[in-house]
């Protein structure tokens, strides 16, 4: 097979031996594959890596764990109603005996940026005939929006979202349809801004010109006084405004918790693998809820991707570009330094 592999700072696209699915798995074709924060948080670790350990030590990755594909073979003994020809997408996740291991991260699983991969049967869903194959590839980074979403059930709202990449806009989309807002998006990039606003952004904002936490009385929300010791009658858990980080970039949680008003719930949905420094005292006075949002629950994928057959318009408004394999070095330089591109799809066989 042909695979894009990531070793140390660089891509290569080579020839690899062709995978062979174990009980359990289907043996796939990549249709398309996108390209996640995630992976570009993997290259800089694994360019980090390779500063401090010799080329033979560094491990060899076929990224990809968004993607589209088609079944090409049923590895015997698994039982599955999927049947070779069928379109699947899934969640790119699976058990070995070191434990689970994420699909297109892990050294030991590649990834969708192939000709080849596995995938877990059971955790894979039939593509819906009225779906094409570059939306159907949107499934996996719409769940991790629609989770984070999901989990800002302690208020009703107003709804704040710190970046207007993918996931910030699976944010945004998930809100919008089902009816919660208002939802104010911040994004430096004039694109994304406009592309918050198509999926149903109700204001948007410049954080170069403009704080997020300035329009409360444009969003009809009051914040709350910091204290109950400060009101004689203060019962009960008052209202908040729900805030999604969703960029993952370096001391943005602690500009977060600074910036948000008393009682808000915060949900990090953004990929933050370095360390963050944060004064408790911040959040403790003004009683702030911090949550992390990890993935999304099978049901919310199922549910995502009923969403695309729903929506198609709108899901096709994260796709600024569609690749092919050779071009996936280039792809994420372009994805982690230009600002204009939102989600990028590689077709592998391309």
């Amino acid at each position: 097979m042909r695979a894009a592999t990531l070793h140390g700072k660089a891509f290569t696209v080579r020839d690899m031996p062709d995978p062979t699915p174990t009980v359990g798995q289907l043996l796939v074709r990549p249709l398309f594959t996108g390209i996640c924060g995630s992976d570009l948080s993997l290259r800089k670790q694994l360019a980090a890596l390779a500063e401090t350990l010799p080329a033979e030590q560094l491990p060899v990755i076929i990224p990809g764990h968004e993607f589209s594909a088609e079944v090409i073979g049923i590895a015997p003994g698994t039982e599955t109603k999927l049947k070779s020809g069928d379109r699947i997408t899934g969640l790119p996740f699976t058990h070995t005996h070191d434990g689970p291991q994420t699909i297109g991260i892990s050294p030991g699983h590649g990834g969708g940026l192939a000709t080849l991969s596995c995938i877990d049967a059971a955790r894979s869903f039939r593509i819906p005939e009225s779906v094409p194959d570059d939306l159907a590839a949107l499934t996996e980074p719409l769940s991790v929006g629609l989770h984070a979403a999901n989990l800002a059930r302690r208020h009703k709202g107003p709804n704040v979202v710190i970046g207007c990449g993918p996931v910030g806009l699976a944010v945004i989309l998930s809100l919008s349809l089902q009816g919660r807002g208002p939802i104010l998006a911040a994004d430096f990039s004039p694109e994304r801004r406009a592309a918050a606003a198509a999926l149903g952004a109700d204001i948007v904002v410049d954080p170069s010109t403009e704080s997020a936490f300035t329009h409360w009385d444009t969003l009809a929300f009051t914040p709350h006084t910091m204290s109950p010791l400060l009101a004689r009658d203060f019962r009960g858990l008052p209202p908040g405004p729900n805030i999604f980080e969703c960029t993952g970039a370096p001391g943005l949680i602690d500009q977060v918790i600074k910036g948000a008003p008393p009682h808000s719930h915060i949900i990090v949905a953004g990929v933050c693998p370095h360390e963050e420094k944060l004064t408790p005292l911040d959040g403790i006075l003004r009683e702030l809820t911090l949550e992390f949002s990890f993935a999304y629950r099978p049901e919310e994928f199922a549910a995502a991707l009923k969403l695309i057959e729903a929506h198609p318009d709108k899901a096709a408004r994260l796709i600024t570009s569609r690749q092919p394999l050779a071009s996936t070095e280039a792809a994420f330089d372009a994805l982690a330094k230009n600002p204009t591109e939102i989600k990028i799809l590689i077709d592998p066989n391309a």
